[in-house]
């Protein structure tokens, strides 16, 4: 395009950013227009997470408490006592597999 003028280039891109509703910059400047273009995401950042669980809005104890528990975790404390009245639950502290080979180096 070495044949037509930078004059009718520029009007013609001018033009163009018209029509396609994009930022005109001749001199290639940074501006922002692709930040500014971004739909915000504030509000489904917020709707993403779960309310927040304020404690010091609870009152420990009693019933209340009973809801700090997880279900799993209520649920592997029933698979422990299972386990513990057959045997095979884990041992106390300085009861383990540590303890006991130091025990047998002696």
């Amino acid at each position: 395009m070495s044949g037509v003028p930078a004059r009718s280039l520029a009007a013609l891109n001018a033009l163009r950013c018209q029509v396609f509703g994009t930022s005109y910059n001749p001199n290639n400047l940074r501006t922002g227009a692709k930040y500014l273009k971004k739909s915000l995401v504030g509000s489904s950042m917020l709707n993403y997470y779960p309310p927040q669980l304020h404690l010091s809005s609870l009152s420990i104890g009693g019933e209340n408490f009973a809801k700090l528990i997880h279900p799993k975790e209520s649920q592997r404390w029933k698979d422990v006592a299972r386990k513990r009245l057959i045997g095979k639950g884990p041992p106390k502290k300085g009861d383990g597999r540590r303890a006991t080979m130091k025990g047998k180096k002696k």
